[in-house]
Order: C-alpha cells, then sequence, then structure tokens
C-alpha cells in the first residue's frame, strides 16, 4: 500500500479546468481499490475506524492505479469536487462476502455497512456537502473485483445460502440508499474483464503463477478458473443490462431519477485489443508496470519495457493510471450522455 498524502479535506480537492463537459458540481463515488484516493489508508492510521462523521480522509495521488484514480481524473477534468468513499478490498457487502484484514484488525470495510452510513452522516455537514442538489451531483459505484474473485465467490468462499443474485441485490440497495438522501443522478459501472488481467489470464495470455493478491494460485487449476472468472463478471453484466431497466420501469424504484449504465467492460476490452489506439508506444496489455513477491514486497517497476502510460495494467490486478484515465474520459461521455460505452434509463430532470 502507498499513501502519498497530498490533499488534507475536501476543500482542496481536484478542480482543474474542464474540457466543456462539466454537467455536474459533485462528483459522489463508492468502490473499491480501482476507486479508492486514500480512504483505506485513514483505516489503517485510525483503528480501522472510519472518519468521523464531517471529516473527509486525507487524500493521496498514488492510488492502486501507480497514479490518480479515475475518478479523481474524471472530476479533474469537468472541474467538479470529488467525494470518494471508496475503499480498497471493500466488497459490496460484509453479509455476502467478508474478508479479513489484519492491518486494522477486522474485515475490510463494505460498500454498504461503511461507505453509505458515512455518507448518509455527511451529507448532513456543509463543510462535506456545500452545494449539493439533485442536479449537480452524480453518484458513481464500482464494486465487484472484490465479490467476484478469489476469497469470494471465485472460490467459494461467499457466507453460506448466498448468490451472485445477493451481490446483484445489495448493489441495487445501495442505490436506494443513495436516493433517500436525495440522489437522483446515478452511475454503474458495470464488472471489468477480470479475466484479462495478469491476475486472473491465462499463462498464454500473460497469467501469472503465485502472487501477492492470491498467494496459493498455483494450486489450482488455472485455465478452469480464468474461464470460471470470465464466466462471473460477464453473467453479472447481463444482469445488470436486464436489471437495471427492470428496476427503473417496472418497480418503478427510484421515480425522478436517471441511471447510466457504463459498460466499462467493453471498453477495457477495446483497450485490450487495440492498445494503439490507447496507449503510449511500447503497447503492454499482458505484462504488468510494478511487480512484487508473493508476500507484497520486493517490488521493482518495469521502467526498462516503457513508461507507465504504455502500459494497460499498474499490476497483476489494478489498471493503470493511463488506463484510469481513458475510464475517466469515457465515464464523461457517459454523464453527458454521448458515449457508445453509456446507456441511460429514466427521465429525471437536467
Amino acid at each position: 500500500m502507498r499513501f502519498s498524502i497530498i490533499l488534507a479535506g475536501v476543500s482542496t480537492s481536484i478542480a482543474a479546468a474542464s474540457r466543456g463537459r462539466k454537467s455536474f458540481d459533485n462528483l459522489v463515488a463508492f468502490g473499491d481499490s480501482w476507486t479508492d484516493n486514500g480512504r483505506l489508508g485513514y483505516y489503517i492510521n485510525n483503528g480501522g475506524k472510519a472518519p468521523p462523521a464531517g471529516q473527509y480522509h486525507s487524500v493521496t495521488n498514488t492510488t492502486a492505479s501507480g497514479g490518480f484514480s479515475w475518478a479523481q481524473y474524471a472530476a479533474q477534468d469537468a472541474g467538479a469536487r470529488l467525494l470518494d468513499y471508496a475503499v480498497s478490498g471493500a466488497t459490496c457487502s460484509n453479509n455476502i462476502v467478508e474478508r479479513n484484514f489484519a492491518s486494522i484488525n477486522r474485515s475490510f470495510p463494505s460498500v454498504l455497512e461503511d461507505a453509505i452510513p458515512s455518507f448518509r452522516a455527511d451529507v448532513k455537514f456543509k463543510s462535506i456537502f456545500p452545494d449539493r442538489t439533485p442536479d449537480n451531483t452524480v453518484y458513481a459505484l464500482w464494486i465487484g473485483t472484490n465479490d467476484l474473485g478469489f476469497d469470494a465467490f471465485l472460490s467459494d468462499s461467499q457466507a453460506p445460502g448466498t448468490t451472485i443474485s445477493d451481490f446483484v441485490s445489495c448493489i441495487w440497495t445501495v442505490f436506494d440508499n443513495i436516493y433517500k438522501t436525495g440522489g437522483r443522478r446515478f452511475v454503474l459501472l458495470n464488472e471489468a474483464p477480470l479475466e484479462l488481467t495478469p491476475l486472473y489470464a491465462h499463462p498464454q495470455n500473460g497469467g501469472i503463477g503465485d502472487s501477492q493478491f492470491w498467494g496459493t494460485k498455483t494450486n489450482y487449476n488455472i485455465t478452469q478458473y480464468s474461464q470460471k472468472i470470465k464466466q462471473y463478471t460477464t453473467n453479472v453484466n447481463t444482469i445488470f443490462d436486464y436489471g437495471v431497466p427492470f428496476q427503473m420501469a417496472v418497480r418503478s424504484r427510484w421515480p425522478k431519477a436517471t441511471f447510466d449504465l457504463f459498460d466499462v467492460h467493453s471498453l477495457l476490452v477495446d483497450i485490450y485489443n487495440q492498445p494503439k489506439k490507447y496507449l503510449d508506444a511500447p503497447y503492454n496489455v499482458t505484462g504488468y508496470y510494478r511487480h512484487c513477491s508473493p508476500t507484497g514486497s520486493d517490488c521493482v517497476d518495469q521502467t526498462t519495457l516503457g513508461g507507465l502510460s504504455g502500459f494497460m495494467w499498474y499490476d497483476e490486478l489494478h489498471p493503470s493510471a493511463k488506463t484510469d484515465e481513458i475510464i475517466a474520459d469515457h465515464f464523461l461521455d457517459v454523464v453527458s450522455g454521448k458515449s457508445k460505452y453509456g446507456t441511460r434509463y429514466g427521465n429525471g430532470k437536467r
């Protein structure tokens, strides 16, 4: 873990000049290490406790991407304020998948049991949300890497009796909670193609053996588990494709809200298949930039293979800062209703 602190609070959140696509003033993000901008660091440094209501965690510029997270890039490019409740290692609910983290002497904080209560407490403070309205605030959720992967559904480590359907239901419940606070602009980023990450890929496609994120991988049938993770992510994405319009139109679950489904899965597949279009030379979509031992130590950056901007993956599980920048760029198009990767539901007014 690296927590290079550069910002101390919301009042100094990223707010650079936008590129003419500013359609919101606040971006509120929920998720795991693919989105976290330093919140896990607060838990580590404060006995496993969340920041008190009305206090925002210190922000880092060295996230799991090796640089800014996609949410930081998106907020910067939109000239918006980022309120990030994502926590590295998080699942949607610890009642479905619970994973212990020794550094905080408890399970990883989840979205439903930790991030959402923190958010709902913070909305009462003008110091955190000075100008939040239904129209000027976008709420984004990207979760599933830790729910579907190893030490979770992939290894049958979920809570007894729970299913992937419960995981999807948790996601709808997260948006229920946001809706109750007045949120009306939702974005759900669908599941990434985890079978393309070096952690889960087949060896012929750059897949690795034992690693810091799966210390016993070589004890398993790698081909079988690569196929299994692909099945899980694509099945969940199919449920999203049918589930969002069903919840919006049939169940009328979030009246007067708009719900954008961001097909980040297809975007990442496109980067993988067309690296010259997205990455800097030399293009590398099967390798990764930062190599660490299975214990997470002795880390070495692959600088001899080109800069980080040429890598799709920062380490064996996480997108690089370059990939996150691309995700952010398309996120803004999705929110603007101008992306082939976005599908909008609902008739909420802007």
